[in-house]
């Protein structure tokens, strides 16, 4: 169980400040830090948002109305890009409208100045005590969660909407026996997500069975489905059991099964109506009790339109249909996968930089869990430290970084980089560099965590280089 005590209470509360006037920060100031706070205080929108590359605050306290500023912009855009932080909202104007206004805009709380050092004091406590809370609810919340999934589902690891939605899915279908269709993508985890289904059913004592219809020849499927008899064919010295017949009792996995030839289909579904076989060149039926899972990367209602694969054998394997997301819907699930792969390769403690971690969430992924394995095995060898930073990414993925498929465009994808065949003179690097990031600014309106994002770039990078430039992000608010 984790520990309950209040954070606030083993270490300090981080709080900003954000006010033009000198005379209310140095205030707050006094009365916040006599409460033994870490205060840091700005007086510009530009000068409060530079300063969240080096900390990051528990509570924000901002002043409405600023020299040429609208604060409630501040407040809109530590909202969206940070939902756990407390915000009051100040100004000398104490009007209920304003109140509302600054309520919606995400604000916790609003006090109109003067400010008591009571009220203030009292403010913060109560949003200091209400993040506590949340966060011991959330940590309880991911505890019970953890568990129940670590216990179902021991080998899948998501912290995923949609994924999670497919457990709940495999939790249900499990017990049930039920034939299951597993679709999505090569390389997506439709193998592991069948075996979950069989561990997790009342045949897990049986047999797990599997086999890969698109890795045989297809005068080969028959006899490894269906078994043989001895003489059946030239080759066939001895009698053979299918993996049909291996599978009595417990699960069989057809993969690929949109590769299975036309010819096996009718025989397929004969055994999954009578729950009988015959071998091939056998004369006598062998009944077999097993539980069908398939899986495919194809779109198997086309396919029956297109008359490669039978209608009736589609409605006896489909009969629960699981889809399964592809990692670029599942962000949230690539640093702690790689983490995974990575101390699978023996890195005892997996560590990515801010920049490579960005380039890795803006990645296409084609072979999506597969190619990230792949990628945590190689990866290692090509960084000369011991985290996995950006240089390394991109010698890895070359020009790989380039195919964004309609996601986040990265570095020079903004349209102001080289043509090929343009006529033009050569610029200075830096100049490529501050065009791109000014473009990115505008184009996501001065958010920076999504700017950082699009340009493969760590998001304390772009602050330092907002702050080393001397740029105020209002100009791009809008």
């Amino acid at each position: 169980m984790a520990d309950t005590k209040n954070i606030h209470e083993t270490m300090p509360l981080r709080i900003q400040i954000l006010d033009d006037d000198l005379t209310t920060i140095a205030m707050l100031t006094r009365v916040l830090t006599g409460q033994q706070w870490e205060v840091f205080s700005a007086k510009s929108i530009g000068e409060a948002t530079g300063q969240l590359s080096n900390f990051f605050p528990d509570i924000a306290i901002v002043d409405v109305h600023l020299q040429n500023e609208d604060g409630l912009t501040f407040v809109q855009s530590l909202r969206r890009n940070y939902p756990d932080i407390g915000i009051v909202v100040i100004s000398a104007e104490d009007t209920d409208s304003l109140a509302q206004k600054a309520i919606a805009s995400g604000a916790d709380n609003f006090l109109s100045k003067p400010i008591s050092p009571a009220a203030l004091t009292l403010t913060v406590n109560k949003l200091a005590e209400l993040r506590d809370e949340r966060a011991r609810a959330n940590s309880l919340e991911h505890e019970l969660e953890r568990s129940v999934r670590d216990a179902v589902f021991p080998e899948i690891l998501t912290n995923s909407d949609q994924m999670k939605a497919v457990l709940r899915l495999v939790e249900k279908v499990s017990p049930r026996d039920l034939s299951v269709l597993i679709f999505g993508e090569s390389g997506t985890g439709k193998e592991l997500v069948a075996r979950a289904i069989h561990q997790n059913s009342t045949r897990r004592r049986g047999a797990f069975v599997e086999l890969n219809c698109a890795a045989l020849p297809p005068n080969l499927v028959e006899s490894e489905l269906f078994g043989h008899e001895k003489g059946a064919f030239t080759g066939a010295i001895a009698s053979r059991a299918g993996k049909i017949e291996l599978a009595h009792g417990g699960t069989l996995f057809l993969d690929e099964i949109g590769e299975l030839p036309l010819d096996i289909q009718p025989k397929l579904l004969r055994a999954l109506q009578e729950r009988r076989i015959t071998r091939v060149g056998g004369k006598k039926d062998i009944e077999c009790d097993f539980r069908l899972v398939t899986a495919t990367h194809r779109d198997l209602l086309n396919e029956v339109r297109a008359n490669n694969f039978r209608e009736d054998l589609f409605y006896r394997v489909a009969v629960f249909p699981i889809k399964l997301p592809p990692l670029r819907d599942r962000v949230v699930d690539i640093h702690l996968l790689l983490e995974q792969f990575l101390r699978q390769e023996g890195v005892r403690n997996p560590r990515v930089s801010d920049e490579a971690r960005a380039i890795l969430q803006t990645y296409r992924w084609p072979g999506n869990i597969r190619e990230l394995k792949n990628f945590a095995q190689a990866v290692p060898l090509l960084s000369d430290r011991e985290e996995i930073d950006e240089a390394a990414v991109r010698i890895y993925f070359g020009s790989r970084l380039g195919d964004t498929n309609g996601h986040r465009p990265t570095l020079g994808a903004f349209g102001s980089g080289f043509a090929a065949g343009e006529n033009r003179s050569v610029r200075k690097l830096e100049d490529v560099e501050r065009e791109e990031i000014l473009h990115a600014l505008r184009f996501f309106k001065g958010n920076v965590p999504e700017a950082a994002m699009a340009l493969g770039m760590g998001r304390a990078t772009l602050y330092k280089y907002i702050k080393k430039s001397g740029l105020d992000l209002a100009n791009y608010a809008s």
